[in-house]
């Protein structure tokens, strides 16, 4: 038990490993953006993901042994694809009453090929996303998360003379 009563939930240890029978691990890599956090996906029944022991939902904490905390989707893919055959995934299973990301909702398209699974698109810059609503954020995180967008003021952007010659010929 923690110190808050709720039962505490223990990291473990996933070593997949490729086989043969299965084209590649057979899990997704989700994540959201401007959330921390990669979590596991939909897990492929009889994949190697599943004998490894990996759930939908697990966080992931590792990746071959170094800490995942701060880095993108395509940089956790790039550690997952890094040893080729194999990869070890230290995770830990949600808390009881802990927010996870929503991995139900659509993923798009680019960022669903760039899983570990997958070898095709694994560079291409995902498109724009459709802003989605989300009720299980906070009005603090919502702050935090409004303040973090880019804002561009497009009078004050700076443009060169001759971008503004061509702009007033077409007019």
């Amino acid at each position: 038990m923690s110190a808050n009563g709720s039962a505490a939930v223990a990291p473990r240890l996933c070593h997949v490993r490729k086989t043969p029978d299965f084209d590649g691990y057979g899990f997704n890599l989700h994540a959201e953006k401007g959330k921390p956090g990669q979590y596991i996906g939909k897990v492929d029944d009889g994949s190697p993901a599943e004998l490894a022991g990996l759930k939908r939902g697990d966080r992931i904490l590792e990746v071959n042994g170094h800490s995942i905390a701060g880095e993108s989707h395509k940089q956790v893919v790039a550690r997952i694809k890094e040893r080729g055959d194999d990869a070890e995934l230290l995770v830990v299973a949600p808390a009881p009453g802990e927010i996870v990301p929503d991995l139900e909702a659509p993923t798009p398209a680019p960022e669903r090929t760039a899983t570990p699974t997958a070898d095709t698109a694994r560079d291409s810059p995902p498109p724009a996303e459709p802003p989605r609503l989300n009720l299980q954020m906070t009005a603090a995180e919502m702050r935090a998360h409004l303040a973090a967008k880019k804002k561009v003021d497009p009078k004050k952007v700076p443009m060169d003379l001759k971008s503004k010659f061509d702009m007033v010929q077409k007019l």
